[in-house]
């Protein structure tokens, strides 16, 4: 019996499989083992051995293949080992989760993947299924994500489905992928947030009626709330909030360290959506905050529990513009703009 793979058997990348050949007798059943003596779970078809989740680097197999031949039953023992190499991990961000209309999926690599043919290969191997069936396409924001989005916002009720038979693909020339990608998320309703920085204001609206108007607080002069189209990126109804995080010095005049309620994040950079009581006297009138959109305790609670992560909260009126690399920035982008982003 010979057993062969697509890399020599002390090479094996993560999404390789183990070929059989057997010529006198037949090929009754595989069994895999890892280094500990646990089990490797696997199929079996046609004499080509598919593990059920990719082979991990730089480890050691042991396949035992039990054969049925003229003399009766015997068992041959392979040992595989997996190529020497870095890995990089991949997660899908907001897998399973019910989000907001403005979430696009996001494909997050734990290191870089900075040439153009790699970037291609692995864009390739990707497949996204949307219900109802919508426009879209994929980009690469930077060297560590991969991300697909509609043309338009997500309809009402769309159910995204990922695929991408990754698993082995190089991203370096000495990193390779580890894992498949395969998951979604629905999108429960279009909600959005029209922020008007100068008239201090915050149109909320659903399915494209408006549900509330609420008074607001933005950035003040020198730390002016940014214009352009954001997404929650997080919520959390209490946070610690210090300034020294955001390149405020530690007691300087406008230092704070803060526990805020109802907290909701669409910058990396320090930006949220707050309760913030303290300037509920300015709210509606004038724009005091150091960049968060601040209401009052109330106002926040309710939006808080009215959004999701992926909602869309769009801020006009300041002369400072959001980047795409401060947030979830695929939407700074026009369609053609967006489409410049492909490695495909």
């Amino acid at each position: 019996m010979v057993v062969t793979s697509q890399h020599p058997l002390n090479q094996i990348r993560p999404a390789d499989t183990l070929t059989f050949t057997v010529k006198n007798g037949t090929l009754a059943s595989v069994a895999v083992t890892n280094a500990d003596g646990e089990s490797v779970d696997g199929t079996l078809a046609k004499g080509v051995w598919t593990p059920k989740h990719p082979f991990r680097l730089n480890r050691n197999y042991t396949a035992v293949s039990t054969l049925n031949g003229a003399a009766g039953t015997s068992k041959v023992t392979t040992r595989v080992t997996t190529l020497d190499a870095d890995s990089n991990t991949v997660n899908f961000l907001y897998e399973d989760m019910q989000v907001g209309a403005g979430m696009p999926v996001i494909i997050k690599f734990e290191n870089d993947v900075a040439d153009a043919d790699k970037r291609k290969a692995i864009q390739e191997a990707m497949t996204i299924t949307t219900s109802p069936q919508q426009t879209g396409a994929w980009g690469w924001m930077d060297n560590t994500q991969l991300v697909w989005r509609p043309e338009k916002y997500w309809q009402a009720g769309t159910k995204v489905s990922v695929s991408g038979k990754i698993a082995g693909l190089p991203t370096s020339s000495h990193r390779f992928v580890t894992d498949n990608v395969s998951g979604g998320f629905t999108v429960d309703a279009v909600r959005i947030m029209y922020v008007d920085i100068p008239g201090h204001t915050m149109k909320v609206t659903k399915n494209g009626a408006t549900v509330k108007t609420l008074p607001i607080t933005t950035g003040k002069d020198g730390f002016a709330t940014r214009s352009g189209t954001k997404v929650i990126i997080e919520r959390d109804s209490s946070l610690i909030m210090d300034s020294s995080t955001v390149g405020i010095p530690e007691g300087s005049a406008d230092s704070y360290r803060l526990d805020v309620k109802w907290a909701m994040r669409v910058t990396y950079t320090g930006e949220f959506i707050h309760a913030a009581p303290w300037s509920q006297g300015s709210q509606g009138s004038a724009n005091v905050s150091h960049g968060c959109v601040g209401l009052s305790t109330a106002n926040a609670q309710w939006l808080f529990n009215f959004c999701r992560a992926g909602d869309i909260v769009v801020n006009t009126g300041s002369s400072r513009n959001f980047k795409p690399s401060e947030g979830i920035g695929c939407w700074v982008y026009d369609w053609a703009g967006w489409q410049k982003l492909s490695a495909v």
